[in-house]
């Protein structure tokens, strides 16, 4: 049951998807099931803001909407290939809305659709016990492709670019079962369609990204508990309202900092639910969120 209650816990950070490319942190973690375990995992996220990082200034309200609301439905998915490999995939619903005026590029003050299938490896190439727990050796690679979404606006759901990203982390448990795990990424962004015809009218160029997660908690036969730290920079792109932005959205830089953490209790063996929140605390090109989450867990 440890063992199951852990390799869960990706299932509610997984739910803490934004948008604009903000699925950093996403269902990597050092927990691994063994061979055959599966998991499925629907989520809910309500999350409103009514500031907004314009380049690296924080300004109220958010441009145009004033205030932004945004519903996340998800399913995540995971199957232990081995066990130590995994393959994880997930699908988000959002809605976001806002309450002022219509986005001055596609002139809507309501979007909502699929946002990006995205699906990941996750192997442990070591695991090494130690005199009081265990370290953990983590890689993974995964992509995400765009669905039919509009890109474009301060209201849209996600860049509209294809992504590849590999992951490099460790993760330290101890016998009594508190943690600790770092992990750090590279995200190679492609091209998003240019629906509005905007500026030359060719592609954008999504910026590549770099990306963090620091994480603490506790795994025990009852419950799982995390506090994390969760952070991406841009490698290129422009500022909204800066040099080079002509509401170009997809090429904007979108930096964050963001503070969380999650809950995770188990009903039976089959079933458990999960709680969540987090909050952005510092950006770039973002709006200064603060969400709450919740699931159910069917463990297959």
């Amino acid at each position: 049951m440890k063992k199951r209650i852990a390799v869960l816990a990706p299932i509610m950070i997984a739910t803490s998807i934004f948008t604009n490319g903000l699925n950093a942190q996403g269902p990597i973690d050092g927990f691994f099931s063994t061979k055959g375990k599966a998991s499925i995992s629907l989520s809910y996220l309500s999350g409103n803001y009514d500031e907004f990082y314009v380049g690296g200034q924080e300004v109220s309200p958010v441009p145009a909407h004033n205030e932004i609301d945004q519903t996340i439905y998800s399913i995540y998915a995971t199957y232990a290939i081995t066990d130590n490999i995994t393959v994880i995939g997930s699908l988000p619903y959002i809605k976001k809305e806002g309450n002022g005026s219509a986005d001055p590029i596609n002139g809507t003050t309501e979007q909502s659709d699929f946002q990006d299938i995205s699906a990941f490896l996750k192997w442990a190439p070591y695991i090494k016990e130690l005199a009081n727990g265990t370290m953990t050796y983590i890689v993974a690679l995964g992509g995400s492709i765009p669905l039919n979404y509009e890109p474009s606006g301060i209201l849209s759901l996600g860049s509209g670019a294809p992504g590849l990203d590999g992951k490099l982390g460790l993760q330290y448990k101890s016998n009594t079962g508190f943690f600790a795990m770092i992990i750090g990424g590279y995200g190679l962004r492609g091209k998003s369609d240019n629906n509005f015809n905007i500026g030359t009218g060719d592609k954008f160029d999504a910026p590549d990204v770099v990306n963090a997660v620091l994480k603490i908690g506790y795994t025990g036969k009852n419950f799982y508990l995390d506090a994390f730290l969760d952070s991406q920079t841009s490698l290129n792109g422009v500022d909204i309202m800066g040099p080079g932005f002509a509401g170009n959205f997809p090429e904007t830089i979108v930096n964050y900092s963001k503070l969380g953490g999650n809950l995770y209790i188990p009903i039976t063996n089959f079933i458990g639910a999960s709680i969540g929140g987090g909050t952005i605390i510092d950006g770039r090109n973002i709006g200064k969120n603060t969400y709450y989450n919740g699931g159910i867990t069917l463990n297959l």
